[in-house]
């Protein structure tokens, strides 16, 4: 089957805004695309809404483009981080929180704390540092105002990553291969083989810095987001999202798709951060199914994004291919896709292919490691009208056609839909 070829309007292009980067997330999908789907479909003044908010990549365009944004998640590590892009804040107000904390530290205080934390906690953070961050655990347990969910955002940043070459680093822990979370065993061999001692990082002096290189040429927008910890499966019965029924102009997002990402346990050192136990969120979590499961979650979750929905309103739908052996790939999104035709969700059902390049798609860190990720990521885009005929919003700049978006589902989904 020969499949469209063609370089999207998103392909390499980079957000300008550094916020975007205040935390790794793996899964997660580029700003620019983001940006372009919700320029394509759109208006300033509409609404967005991001049911898989991860770090929160749709709600800061949707804010930086001057739209109403609501995301939700269950995942408190993805809330956290999709708080920290919600709001609107004064960089020297968050400033001047770093100096109001450190100034109240007390570091004989909270070094008992420290010493009584996990062992595989104590492997990746010198004493000082973990007594800083037990401090810090304690100070921005429950943030309340802006500044505060900014530094949440921005700690769970920085807890871990790579030295520089000449020994200095941004992170908080010993140097680690990546900034998402190996298990406790392969840290712990990984320090033993590589003879890694803990050095001290300050705790406060690093937030400065993140939040300087962050901010500086970020312009908080003017609207903010409203984040909710809600499940996907039974929107439409929470308080919060009764009220948004019929009106949702877009969603965009990215679902969990088949075990590549366990989110909780590998995010297991910045989980310790929230106190939040790992294994009860994986049970939480939806991103350990197998084909049949999926399937059905997926029916569930978009019978409750159709009834946020306008009626001409727009779903896009990031759906990475999944590989099931070295030479058998899963089509998640033709699955998906199916599903919906047969279930009568929607009159319309497209889908576009977006061919990764290495830079574009979080799990490029794991390189020969990456298991079930693959470079294609397929674009599902659903509405009970043709939200393309009649699009002029990008003003002559290089768009997905109604007959190339026609072209690329033919192709891909044959004579199924």
């Amino acid at each position: 089957m020969n499949e469209v070829n063609y370089i999207t309007p998103w392909a390499n292009k980079r957000s300008n805004d550094p916020l975007h980067s205040l935390c790794s997330y793996l899964g997660s999908f580029p700003p620019s695309l983001a940006s372009y789907f919700i320029r394509f479909f759109t208006d300033e003044g509409d609404l967005v809404y991001d049911p898989f908010s991860g770090r929160g990549t749709t709600i800061l365009e949707a804010r930086i483009l001057n739209r109403k944004s609501v995301a939700s998640d269950l995942n408190p590590i993805a809330l956290a981080l999709s708080h920290a892009k919600s709001v609107q804040a004064d960089t020297e107000a968050i400033l001047q929180l770093i100096d109001e904390l450190e100034e109240n530290y007390d570091y004989p205080l909270f070094l008992p704390e420290a010493k009584a934390q996990p062992d595989e906690i104590h492997l990746i953070f010198h004493p000082r540092t973990l007594a800083e961050l037990c401090y810090l655990k304690l100070m921005l347990k429950e943030p309340k105002s802006k500044e505060e969910k900014i530094l949440v955002g921005t700690i769970l940043g920085i807890m871990h990553g790579g030295e520089r070459k000449d020994g200095s680093s941004g992170y908080l822990s010993i140097s680690m291969p990546n900034t998402f979370s190996m298990s406790p065993e392969y840290v712990r061999r990984f320090v033993q083989t590589n003879q890694l001692n803990r050095e001290y990082r300050n705790t406060f002096q690093l937030l400065r810095e993140k939040i300087k290189r962050t901010f500086e040429k970020h312009t908080f927008p003017r609207s903010q987001s409203s984040i909710y910890r809600s499940d996907a499966k039974t929107l439409s019965s929470t308080p919060e999202f009764k009220k948004l029924k019929g009106k949702v102009d877009l969603i965009l997002t990215s679902p969990p798709y088949l075990g590549i990402v366990n989110y909780a346990r590998q995010n297991w050192i910045r989980s310790w951060f929230l106190d939040a136990n790992p294994e009860l969120i994986s049970e939480e979590l939806d991103d350990d199914l197998n084909l049949f499961e999926w399937i059905k979650f997926s029916k569930d979750t978009v019978s409750q994004f159709k009834k946020l929905l306008k009626p001409n309103g727009v779903g896009v739908f990031v759906i990475g291919d999944v590989a099931k052996s070295k030479d058998s790939v899963i089509p998640l999104a033709r699955e998906f896709a199916v599903m919906v035709k047969e279930n009568k969700l929607f009159k319309n059902v497209w889908i576009f292919s977006d061919y990764i390049q290495g830079f574009d798609k979080t799990t490029r860190i794991w390189g020969e490691t990456k298991g079930k990720a693959t470079a294609t990521d397929r674009i599902v885009i659903l509405s009970d009208i043709n939200p393309f005929k009649e699009n002029h919003r990008l003003n002559g700049e290089s768009d997905l056609t109604y007959d190339l978006i026609k072209e690329s589902t033919k192709h891909f989904m044959g004579d199924r839909i």
